[in-house]
């Protein structure tokens, strides 16, 4: 019986376990920092006021019916592909006959002084709870000088935070009976325009959209440092205390601490082939590839269905595929509202945000199957508060 390790539970690594959990020929170990998964679109809900459950899911739940796997906690550390051995942190050693490397992106602040110290993040459930709490904490204790939110980044994440942070504040503030000034929200991208991966047309309509919400866009703004205090930026300094990163990302470090097992491109992404190979069955795939599209949720899923089918063939000396990376269909949420881009075209408006809801029931059923993520795609319009007086309110 052959043996797979699937180095990473996001995406790509779930898919795939999913995709061969039928595979009697097959032991699979799938190893990963955290017990949960993390369902990356729905991040920002739980950052706003929704369940969390609905973007942290107990990986054992969500496999429960692999019988040809096992479910390892820990964290990827080397690799030795001639011996065909890869190494966790605390010392433990799993022998492979082939191997995936889907270990996702990481989170880089670039060096700007006091942005980690005193930034929030809405990337894991934790940085989401802390983030929630402080807003709960200053609208407690009435700090007037707490009302400028700023959100750092204008990709998909900080566009869908800087829309429906408004809402939720409003909400927050309401249940605590607490008069804020005007909250003031502030989205700064350093580059000329937001949501930079899609076209120029698909940006200037998600502008106007943030502009009727209220949310004050600040472009070709370059943040040079952050305290307890204060935000300052090559625009001029923002009193706050509620900053908010969704800037910056980078390959998982594994990668260049492996350096004798990846070749990487000028972006950090390791070079694969067609059958998104690093080395023979040494697969890389999701974020951690050159693949045009890597980045995307979308993506690693496709990944995780094409190196299936890839270890199927080979296993059953079968001609092999080659992998083709789908143009993706790229959805926004805008509060009430979304845009979607495909190529060149551009929709937007609640119809969108109404297919965008559908698409959250498709994405739920490719990491949990169709009766699990009708469950959790059921409890999605419904809120939480980590905030004890809310609760009681």
């Amino acid at each position: 019986m052959k043996h797979l390790v699937i180095a990473g539970g996001g995406f790509a690594g779930v898919r795939l376990a999913r995709k061969l959990k039928k595979q009697t020929d097959l032991r699979i170990t799938l190893i990963n920092d955290s017990e949960d998964f993390r369902y990356s679109p729905a991040l920002y809900r739980a950052a706003t006021g929704f369940k969390l459950g609905t973007a942290r899911l107990p990986l054992e739940w969500m496999l429960l019916d692999s019988n040809n796997l096992t479910l390892v906690k820990g964290k990827a550390s080397k690799i030795d592909h001639a011996k065909k051995i890869i190494s966790l942190e605390d010392g433990q050693k799993f022998v492979y006959d082939f191997v995936v490397c889907a270990l996702g992106s990481t989170t880089t602040h670039f060096g700007i002084d006091g942005i980690a110290e005193h930034s929030f993040g809405v990337k894991s459930p934790e940085e989401i709870l802390e983030l929630k709490q402080h807003m709960h904490d200053t609208v407690a204790n009435k700090s007037n000088s707490q009302h400028n939110y700023v959100i750092i980044g204008a990709g998909p994440t900080g566009v869908e935070v800087a829309a429906a942070l408004g809402n939720y504040l409003n909400s927050v503030l309401l249940k605590h009976k607490t008069k804020y000034p005007h909250v003031r929200i502030y989205l700064i991208e350093a580059g000329p325009r937001i949501l930079p991966q899609m076209s120029e047309r698909a940006s200037k309509k998600v502008e106007k959209f943030l502009f009727k919400l209220g949310v004050t866009i600040l472009k070709d703004t370059r943040v040079t440092s952050e305290t307890n205090l204060l935000l300052k930026t090559s625009a001029g300094e923002l009193r706050t205390q509620n900053v908010i990163w969704t800037a910056g990302t980078r390959n998982n470090p594994f990668f260049e601490n492996n350096p004798k097992q990846f070749k990487l491109d000028q972006r950090g992404r390791v070079v694969v082939n067609g059958h998104l190979e690093a080395q023979d069955k040494l697969y890389v795939c999701g974020d951690n590839c050159n693949s045009r599209f890597s980045g995307l949720a979308i993506t690693a899923i496709g990944h995780g269905n094409y190196i299936a089918k890839d270890l199927k063939a080979r296993m059953n000396h079968r001609a092999r595929p080659t992998n083709t990376d789908r143009h993706p269909i790229q959805v926004v949420p805008i509060a009430n509202s979304a845009i979607l881009q495909y190529r060149r075209l551009v929709l937007s408006g609640r119809l969108i945000a109404f297919i965008r809801h559908i698409a959250d029931l498709i994405g739920y059923s490719d990491v949990l199957g169709p009766l699990k993520a009708i469950t959790i795609w059921s409890n999605i319009e419904k809120t939480e508060e980590v905030c004890p007086s809310c609760q009681v309110n």
